[in-house]
């Protein structure tokens, strides 16, 4: 027999319909709380030969059986796997198990085998290195283990910051369980007549008069109850995208496209807007001039559109998943008939600036998306033209904001004809490698 392992949540949960994911895959607010103590036992001491006698310690005190069971925690941990939040939708209670009531001295002889089987199968050490033994760990309730997406930040319903989880096998503990109550001896039975050897040695020893120190059956019962656990507490698990890099365009800029072109992902594509509802994660390789391979992860983000900041469109809800990015990749479309690049890019930098000012001081590149459609249009001698007149424009525009950085890069490329993607990657490389060697040296 095993010793009982934590219990990971079932993903199976009543999840919001397929056309509203969008707008609940990243919060969920849950109750969790642990389990409570089991009971321990009132031991009364038989006369009878056949019931189990209780050993003594070298000091001479009885050695009692185990107690209740400690109750199992809750604890959320990191599964790189999960994309989402959505499985813990419809679960608005999470509670783990409470731990066993102890039997007292119905089992004792089972126990004491079961800790002889373990130390021969050289177990023992673990279990005491835990501080509890085999018996124990049977009774203790069963830790409810609860996966959750990199990038879940974990706060109370109060506002108060509990953890952010972000590495893969990262772990917290949101509930902790009840400690088991312990087995007490019932003195009654221990007492005997008056002036019997047991009671002869006590008196020489000097021992209280236990007969004083009687309690009654109730007093004995409160001594062994276990704990409650923790009170249940209400949390609010936000997901924040976990990338290098996010992409940032108006709705069919081509980003989905761009995200496939780069990475070996396989986002939906469709020529109409709003095709993305739900951040696409994507992982880029590059070599370096020195030949060292390195990965970026790259986020394809749901278009955004002008007064995004308050919540028109997918806005707000998506906005807040470029806090973690380190490099913003800004994806225009060329073709676009009623917007020009600059005009797209002023409109793409004043919406982040209006949601989170800090957006605007990290690096960030802009790609001329869809030039392909150009060179089909204009033909190839006009295109170096029309690209260079399109990069002045938005470099012109981007030097009128004081209030914020100019663009690592302008490049012209083509998501969809892979054109320009060495280049591309080339200059997301290079940032990202600087700005590791700056962490590294500060």
């Amino acid at each position: 027999m095993g010793v009982r392992q934590p219990k990971r949540l079932s993903e199976r949960s009543q999840q919001p319909p397929s056309e509203e994911r969008h707008l609940y895959f990243d919060r969920v607010e849950v109750v969790v709380s642990g389990g409570h103590g089991g009971n321990g036992a009132v031991i009364h001491v038989g006369r009878n030969r056949k019931e189990p006698r209780l050993g003594r310690t070298a000091g001479g005190d009885f050695q009692l059986p185990p107690g209740g069971g400690r109750g199992g925690d809750v604890i959320l941990f990191v599964d790189p796997t999960l994309p989402d939040l959505l499985h813990l939708h419809g679960r608005p209670q999470l509670k783990a198990e409470c731990g066993k009531d102890s039997p007292g001295m119905a089992h004792l002889n089972a126990a004491r085998r079961q800790e002889r089987e373990l130390a021969a199968s050289r177990e023992e050490a673990n279990a005491a290195a835990t501080g509890n033994t085999y018996f124990n760990m049977l009774a203790d309730g069963r830790s409810l283990r609860i996966p959750v997406p990199a990038g879940t930040f974990v706060r109370t319903s109060g506002g108060r910051v509990l953890g952010d989880l972000v590495t893969a096998g990262q772990e917290l503990t949101v509930a902790i369980g009840g400690e088991g109550g312990p087995c007490v001896l019932s003195e009654k039975r221990i007492i005997g007549r008056r002036g019997t050897r047991a009671n002869r040695q006590s008196k020489a020893r000097g021992d209280m008069d236990v007969a004083e120190i009687k309690s009654t059956d109730e007093e004995l019962k409160l001594l062994t109850r276990g704990t409650a656990a923790s009170t249940a507490i209400k949390l609010q698990l936000l997901l924040r995208t976990v990338a290098d890099v996010g992409f940032v365009g108006l709705p069919n800029a081509g980003k989905s496209t761009l995200l496939g072109a780069l990475t070996r992902a396989s986002p939906e594509v469709a020529p109409y807007p709003f095709t993305t509802l739900m951040p696409n994660l994507g992982a880029m390789q590059a070599r370096s001039a020195d030949g060292v391979t390195s990965q970026a992860v790259l986020a394809d983000l749901p278009g955004l559109v002008e007064g995004a900041h308050q919540g028109r469109g997918l806005g707000r809800q998506f906005l807040q998943q470029l806090r973690r990015v380190r490099l913003v990749l800004y994806v225009l479309d060329t073709s676009d008939a009623e917007l020009s690049p600059a005009a797209q890019y002023l409109t793409l930098r004043r919406e982040l600036q209006l949601y989170n000012p800090q957006y605007l001081g990290r690096p960030h590149i802009v790609v001329l998306n869809k030039l392909d459609l150009i060179v089909e249009k204009e033909g190839q001698l006009a295109f170096q033209g029309i690209a260079m007149r399109m990069r002045t424009e938005l470099l012109t525009a981007s030097s009128n904001n004081s209030d914020a950085t100019d663009p690592v890069a302008v490049l012209p490329i083509s998501g969809l004809r892979g054109k320009g993607l060495g280049n591309l990657k080339d200059a997301i490389n290079k940032v990202l490698t600087f700005q590791a060697e700056q962490e590294a040296g500060s």
